[in-house]
């Protein structure tokens, strides 16, 4: 294999960082997933939803919780592996990404909960338009990024119904998927009933 092969590998590791943590471990959408970033001492958490169109179309984006604990991880005794992290997390967001093979109409992300629509990508949210993890002069925002409220991860799971748009493609939220939502807010420290961590 040519010395060349190497190079973007290697590039893409060395760019990756605490948040990218599913690039790292795929997991079937729902599962909860933790990894620890060594060399930043942080513990990312995430689970990923892929929503349901609210008109029966195949589904076309996905929603990347996140949630990241600075600092060294507390390890497991006998196996030395990092425990899960204790307390609230220093950041909680949400990433709005596509499916492969689709185009995105915008970059927006908002949520119809009970009714009420909360724009996490309007005038005054706080949020980022994500590049593309290869640059090139094509090179594009592909995804973006809101900060998330406990108290809105909350609504989303005690929500009668979650709707939306990502991306400019209409989506909504099923049980499973709250449920999901919820064991994710446990793990993380702001659901409000957690149970102990192992």
């Amino acid at each position: 294999m040519a010395p060349s092969a190497f190079v973007l590998p290697l590039m893409l590791l060395l760019f990756q960082s605490p948040g990218d943590g599913r690039t790292f471990s795929q997991a079937p959408a729902r599962e909860v997933k933790r990894l620890y970033w060594e060399l930043n001492q942080t513990t990312e958490i995430w689970v990923q939803l892929i929503p349901e169109s609210p008109d029966g179309k195949p589904p076309l984006v996905s929603l990347v919780f996140q949630a990241l604990f600075p600092g060294p991880a507390e390890r497991d005794p006998y196996s030395g592996l990092p425990k899960w992290p204790r307390g609230a997390p220093a950041r909680l967001a949400v990433r709005a990404e596509p499916l492969p093979l689709t185009l995105i109409r915008e970059l927006s992300l908002q949520l119809v909960i009970d009714g009420k629509t909360l724009d996490l990508t309007g005038p005054g949210s706080r949020y980022r338009n994500l590049p593309c993890l290869v640059y090139s002069e094509d090179c594009a925002p592909y995804a973006v990024e809101a900060e998330l409220e406990p108290s809105i991860l909350r609504s989303l799971i005690t929500a009668h119904a979650v709707r939306g748009q990502a991306l400019g493609f209409p989506i909504e939220l099923k049980a499973a998927d709250q449920k999901a939502l919820s064991d994710f807010a446990t793990r993380v420290g702001v659901s409000g009933d957690e149970a102990p961590r192992k």
